[in-house]
């Protein structure tokens, strides 16, 4: 089942429509604003992973051949790695836990 995004050229907002076949003619309106002046974009692809391969995934050597248990960055990069994979949000607490554990340093890095 394919889904479809519109950008609206009124309000700049995202709207996805999901269709039961590709065939399926829709007449997209925004659901922000409620234009029907809308443009399809070009939407990213997802890719639906089991939660085993997604704990496999999380295991794989090559993937933590770039942690230092003894580097606070570094446990922070697995864990925010770890996060995005399972799907969690990390929440407040961990960014408070971070920001304690990091002391001074700058910001949080983000791993890509």
């Amino acid at each position: 089942m394919p889904i479809y995004e519109y950008r609206c050229e009124e309000c700049r907002k995202l709207s996805s429509f999901l269709l039961l076949r590709a065939s399926e003619i829709i007449e997209p309106r925004c659901n922000h604003c409620g234009s029907t002046n809308v443009r399809r974009v070009i939407s990213r692809v997802t890719v639906l992973k089991s939660e085993e391969k997604r704990l496999e995934t999380l295991l794989d050597p090559a993937k933590l051949s770039d942690f230092d248990e003894n580097d606070p960055r570094s446990v922070e990069r697995l864990v925010r790695r770890m996060g995005r994979e399972l799907g969690d949000e990390l929440g407040e607490d961990f960014e408070k836990s971070m920001e304690e554990a990091l002391g001074d340093e700058s910001s949080p890095s983000e791993d890509a």
